[in-house]
């Protein structure tokens, strides 16, 4: 009999939800809604209940199904009437002693609020409460309490409710006390629930915004709407001044036609003539070397000699004197063995500190290896005199050394092709008695190690 009254009422839940849901002769259509539907709603639940404090023993698990109708009066804030009705099995003595099961039912009227004080644009988190009344049956069976007295009730809870997309419906997540203060009894439920709302907000159909050539751009923000463009340049294309398909900005040759896959440029065209194909020219109306990617090199003294290679790049000269005027401006001699200096490289008393007297000598060194790459590996040699301690001047000897291949690295010598060290006092070249001897002892000496 009480399983016939459950399955009644969700009859009857599944029939009043039908009623509600909009039909005509048409196939139905979903309504996609953007905006949350508040108003007027209509709510199912199904789901669990305990009764904690019954007239009987071993209360289980109660079905709790139930009915709701309420109405939205803000977005946070609603008012609702309902019915509830927990089915219970409980176990019991009879007046022989006998140990059986019964099953009994809470029906419960009631009305309420709830109130929502966080909430997002489709979550809402709601604090609920009531007041209700409490019919039990039975009551009593053979003498024996079995479901208890009628009690007022007093209904205390909260929801996580999700507000979905699809027009009228949302869905969530209930749990609720029931305080029944006459009889000194609590039942706790929760239970998922479905509402569907009758919303007097407008429904409006959300349209992407136009966009005739499907660039990415929308029409009222693309200054060329009917041509594909990237949104970097407005929606507009990029211009391609010869027409051949590649974009001025990736395009080598942007007046002259070309295929895409040689960069825009026709075929085994040079412009310059520097053996260079103008697709793989830097600069293609420059001659250049191929090494500095078809671009001319830096000739401060528009002599004709690379500033690189050249030994006097700040004075026009002539290609027999490695770019100098005359033979004596020549600071250096490369021979087999060695990069020979014709002049020292001055330093600052007891220091590693270069003078400026010597930038054009060593300035001629790092053009000689950028010349002569053949030369993998030059020694940087440091020496002085016999004044002061010995171990001082290997020290000051290396600090030299090293201040050399730092001087020439700064001038675009690899680094690993030097190599520095200090020798201190110990490879004399003259004598260490005299001023003329000790002068000619403090020197740099630059030997090749390794060449091709």
């Amino acid at each position: 009999m009480r399983r016939a009254s459950a399955f009644s009422l969700v009859v009857a839940m599944t029939g009043i939800l039908a009623l509600a849901s909009p039909a005509s002769a048409a196939s139905p259509k979903i309504q996609l809604f953007e905006d949350v539907e508040k108003g007027l709603f209509l709510g199912g639940r199904a789901g669990f209940s305990w009764n904690f404090l019954p007239p009987v023993d071993e209360p289980g698990p109660g079905l709790h199904l139930g009915l709701e109708l309420g109405y939205d009066v803000l977005d946070v804030l609603r008012v609702k009437v309902g019915f509830n009705d927990s089915l219970y099995s409980a176990a019991t003595d009879n007046h022989r002693g006998e140990r059986f099961r019964m099953d009994y039912e809470h029906r419960l009227l009631y009305a309420g609020v709830g109130f929502a004080p966080f909430a997002t644009e489709r979550l809402f988190f709601y604090l609920n409460a009531g007041l209700g009344y409490l019919f039990t049956t039975p009551k009593s069976m053979d003498g024996v309490p079995v479901a208890g007295d009628d009690d007022l009730a007093i209904l205390a809870g909260c929801s996580l409710e999700y507000y979905t997309k699809l027009r009228h419906f949302s869905f969530g997540l209930e749990a609720e006390a029931t305080i029944l203060p006459i009889r000194g009894d609590v039942s706790l439920a929760i239970y998922p629930m479905v509402r569907f709302t009758w919303g007097f907000n407008e429904v409006r159909e959300v349209k992407p915004p136009e966009d005739r050539d499907f660039d990415g751009v929308p029409d009222d923000k693309d200054a060329c709407p009917d041509k594909w463009g990237p949104e970097w340049n407005k929606g507009c294309p990029e211009p391609d001044t010869d027409g051949d398909g590649v974009v001025d900005r990736e395009d080598r040759c942007p007046e002259v036609p070309g295929p895409k896959d040689n960069a825009g440029c026709p075929r085994e065209v040079d412009r310059d003539k520097d053996g260079l194909a103008d697709n793989l020219d830097r600069c293609p109306d420059q001659p250049g070397p191929r090494e500095n990617e078809g671009c001319p090199e830096a000739d401060q003294d528009e002599d004709g000699i690379p500033d690189k290679i050249d030994l006097c790049p700040e004075k026009k000269g002539f290609k027999e004197f490695e770019g100098c005027q005359k033979k004596s401006d020549i600071k250096i001699k490369l021979s087999r063995k060695a990069i020979e200096l014709r002049e020292q490289i001055h330093f600052e008393t007891n220091k590693d500190v270069i003078k400026p007297d010597s930038f054009a000598l060593l300035d001629q060194v790092a053009a000689t290896l950028t010349n002569y790459a053949e030369i993998r590996k030059l020694e940087i040699q440091g020496h002085t005199d016999d004044v002061g301690p010995s171990a001082y001047n290997q020290n000051l000897s290396q600090r030299r050394a090293q201040a050399v291949v730092n001087y020439l690295t700064r001038k675009g010598v690899d680094p690993n092709r030097l190599q520095a060290n200090g020798y201190g006092e110990d490879k004399p070249l003259a004598t260490n008695k005299t001023a003329e001897g000790r002068a000619i002892n403090r020197r740099v000496e630059m030997i090749i190690m390794e060449r091709d």
